[in-house]
């Protein structure tokens, strides 16, 4: 049976169509935002003028509510700080527990190349931390 020019042209139309869908897809899938990594945690001293602003303009308080909400906001800080040193204890155990038991399946070699190691990566964080803090704003 022979092909008609229209069939011809039909099947050509269609070929070019289902290319356009197929671009126009991949290029919605390719150009999506995703969440990033990268950014850096808020500080404290963000999210605390983020949330007074917040406070302001969405619900509308005096400055009378916002200094009352500042205390409110430091006490609540002071005691996130004594739970966490209530819990360092705790934590420094686990870590010490985890630690050992890395260290027994180590042979005397790798213990000296892990110790080694820890060592780099606490110096590197206490690092990373003076320099945090030397950024906030007191």
């Amino acid at each position: 049976m022979p092909r008609t020019r229209i069939s011809i042209a039909l099947y050509l139309i269609l070929v070019f169509a289902s290319g356009i869908l197929v671009g126009v897809v991949s290029n919605r899938l390719y150009a999506t935002n995703t969440a990033s990594a990268n950014s850096s945690p808020q500080s404290l001293f963000e999210f605390r003028k983020q949330y007074l602003d917040g406070m302001r303009t969405r619900v509308g308080v005096s400055e009378d509510q916002i200094v009352a909400i500042k205390k409110t906001l430091d006490e609540t800080k002071r005691k996130y700080d004594a739970l966490a040193a209530q819990e360092q204890p705790l934590h420094d155990k686990i870590q010490q527990e985890h630690i050992d038991e890395v260290k027994a399946l180590l042979n005397d070699r790798q213990k000296v190349l892990y110790d080694n190691w820890r060592m780099e990566r606490k110096r590197a964080a206490m690092e990373a931390k003076k320099a945090k803090q030397a950024k906030q704003p007191k």
